[in-house]
């Protein structure tokens, strides 16, 4: 069973880092949530081929984690200028209600 869990986590992950790539944040929401208990059942004692896979995945996490942070900063970069863009608008309507 806990073979069948890491190659089940180890697909995940891939998938995740593909759902990443394709810009699908849902579905890359959807496998983290269903691979988190998968990694968080791994035990210390573990085969050196399920040590590699583990090594991958641990590869993969800073793979997801650069992603997340650089569409976080996208997202972020877009609020900021549609904020902007409004408050512009504002203000040029204010000016010229003021005619």
């Amino acid at each position: 069973m806990q073979n069948e869990s890491l190659s089940r986590a180890y697909e995940l992950t891939r998938t995740l880092v593909a759902a990443l790539d394709a810009g699908d944040f849902g579905f890359a929401a959807d496998l983290a949530e269903e691979r988190s208990p998968l990694i968080m059942s791994l035990t210390a004692e573990q085969t050196d081929e399920a040590l590699v896979m583990i090594h991958e995945i641990r590869d993969m996490n800073a793979t997801i984690m650069q992603k997340a942070s650089a569409a976080r900063d996208a997202i972020s970069a877009r609020f900021s200028e549609a904020q902007r863009r409004v408050s512009a608008a504002r203000q040029y309507q204010t000016a010229g209600q003021l005619r």
